[in-house]
């Protein structure tokens, strides 16, 4: 990212910054189908609907609470006004059964380790997280044996594997987040350099090691490997946590700041720096610490549906194939206070905001007339708590996969900086990216690569459950060069909501928002699906992407059934 002083701007007071990013004016783009029909999208509707999502009165959205029956119940009855057809069965809700975990500050969690020096004590949430998925009372594991496994990443494709002679079954394993080269620049090195892939994500590692039989997993932090400061964490771990109801996972999965690692690696007569360069190069073996961890802490738990939100508009001619847009309805819920005493994340950018923005969509589409094929509008549950409602989709789909042309997904609208020059294309690997240009082209926007491939976007929202599926996604994020205003503006706009909002109390609705990037945004993915709806074109991953084996796979099943895509 580029840095606000290098750029000469200075740092705006927070609570100036909603008005300072709302100079263009709330303005409506105006939306053209390829029947030319010429209407706008409603700003009073995108504003309601934001509005009223992020209110106190639905308690941030969390899943599995009485947030979420507000907010379900919100999404259905728009649902139903607009015209949208249920999209399940008789129903519009997908149950996703979950499991919910929440650990207890009281008694207070215990995280030690003991060496031969002695023993370290480390503090809860400001050292380290400590969750679990397990539906259990207490977790208390002790004098587990202790082991580095370097970046945790088992990779055949790679010719890369973390753990490569060693049985972690039982043990603690610690784990460095991100790619073993992700100090290199992008494109150098094993994998790809600065931008992060699947294996680089905090989520994989969990699995990782819950798949070779870890009882704890830590993972160890640093905002530049991680891509996002500590805090965020902390916020995002702190409370109830959400999982699909699975069994396997790690009895415990931590974050650990890298500090508080330092600490430990010292206890253990090891000295991190040097374990990270080593554990960075090809050949790494894991290393066995001469410590052991010992962790308890009490856990509120229970088992329940949640769902994910179903709509769909039936296409014309080619109603059994299907373009899916998506846009996750849940959010943070109750989360620590900020100093003002705010524990609400309303989760007004992130996501109400989609959510409004594919309501839009639908309302727009339904007004144009049936599209050839299908448009199917999910609105996912549990995005935030590890894209569970989009992954139970991908994997109990309702509608045949290899009869699914694209997956597109809002999150978030663009309600920051305003209208761009530019959009960034975060994924860059499928053909739909000639689609893309070319709508971009006639809004006259410029297409950018993403302008942090180092944080993972590509892997940080509910597409990475459709391309995981071998579903061919389209993930954008809005441009930064914002019309009207100075070079470097809008990177910094963007760092300060990141810095102050993201994650949040202070993510709530603000009257004084500029929605021009928001409608702008909006008409950009109306004509992509509206491409996409009436075309014929089966677009795939490229040859040498990680996705391709599976989108292939799909089809050949499919092709096994007798019935290939037309």
């Amino acid at each position: 990212m580029n840095n606000p002083s290098a750029a000469g701007i200075r740092r705006p007071h927070p609570a100036r910054f909603s008005r300072d990013i709302a100079a263009l004016g709330c303005v409506a783009v105006a939306l053209a189908s390829t029947a030319a029909a010429a209407e706008s999208f409603s700003l009073q509707h995108l504003r309601r609907d934001t509005r009223i999502l992020s209110s106190d009165a639905f308690e941030g959205r969390a899943p599995l609470t009485p947030g979420e029956d507000k907010t379900v119940s919100y999404i259905v009855h728009a649902m139903k006004q607009i015209g949208l057809e249920p999209g399940v069965g008789n129903s519009y809700l997908q149950p996703v059964p979950m499991v919910q975990t929440e650990t207890l500050r009281r008694p207070e969690p215990q995280f030690t380790m003991t060496g031969p020096s002695g023993s370290a004590r480390f503090v809860y949430q400001r050292d380290i997280t400590l969750n679990t998925e397990r539906d259990t009372p207490d977790i208390d594991l002790r004098s587990a044996a202790v082991v580095f496994v370097g970046y945790g990443i088992d990779a055949p494709e790679h010719h890369w594997n973390d753990y490569a002679g060693v049985d972690v079954r039982g043990k603690t394993v610690i784990i460095l987040v991100n790619d073993p080269d992700w100090r290199n620049p992008a494109g150098k090195g094993e994998f790809g350099g600065a931008a992060m892939t699947h294996y680089g994500r905090w989520d994989y590692k969990f699995e990782e090691a819950a798949r070779q039989g870890a009882a704890a997993a830590l993972v160890i932090h640093s905002d530049a490997a991680a891509g996002y400061p500590f805090s965020i964490v902390s916020s995002s771990t702190g409370a109830a946590r959400d999982s699909l109801d699975r069994p396997g996972s790690s009895v415990v999965e931590s974050w650990i700041t890298h500090s508080a690692a330092e600490r430990l690696f010292r206890a253990a007569g090891q000295n991190l720096d040097r374990l990270e360069e080593s554990a960075s190069k090809p050949g790494f073996k894991a290393i066995p610490l001469d410590v052991k961890a010992s962790i308890h802490f009490e856990v509120r738990s229970k088992r329940g549906l949640s769902k994910n939100v179903i709509g769909v508009l039936p296409g014309k001619s080619r109603p059994n194939e299907y373009v899916i847009y998506t846009a996750h309805w849940d959010h943070l819920g109750r989360c620590p206070p900020d100093r003002s005493g705010d524990d609400i994340c309303n989760g007004a950018i992130d996501n109400a905001s989609g959510v409004a923005g594919l309501l839009e969509l639908a309302r727009a589409f339904r007004r144009y007339g049936p599209t050839d094929r299908s448009i199917v509008f999910i609105s996912t549950t549990g995005e935030e708590q590890g894209l569970l409602g989009s992954e139970y989709y991908a994997t109990h789909p309702v509608y045949p996969l290899a009869k699914t042309v694209a997956e597109i997904d809002l999150d978030p609208l663009n309600l920051m900086i305003g209208a761009t020059r530019d959009i960034s294309l975060v994924a860059d690997q499928t053909e739909l990216a000639a689609i893309v240009r070319r709508v971009a082209a006639s809004q006259h926007r410029v297409v950018t690569p993403d302008s942090a491939p180092e944080q993972g976007n590509r892997y940080r929202s509910d597409t990475l459950s459709f391309a995981r599926a071998g579903v061919p996604v389209v993930l954008v994020s809005g441009g930064l060069d914002v019309i009207g205003k100075p070079r470097g503006w809008g990177q910094h706009a963007f760092d300060v909501y990141n810095e102050l909002h993201y994650h949040q109390p202070s993510d709530s609705y603000d009257p004084n928002w500029d929605w021009s990037g928001a409608l702008q945004d909006l008409q950009f993915f109306y004509r992509v699906g509206d491409r996409l709806a009436r075309g014929t074109g089966w677009p795939n991953w490229y040859p040498n992407d990680e996705f391709r084996a599976a989108r292939d796979a799909v089809l050949q099943a499919a092709r096994a059934d007798a019935s290939p895509p037309r």
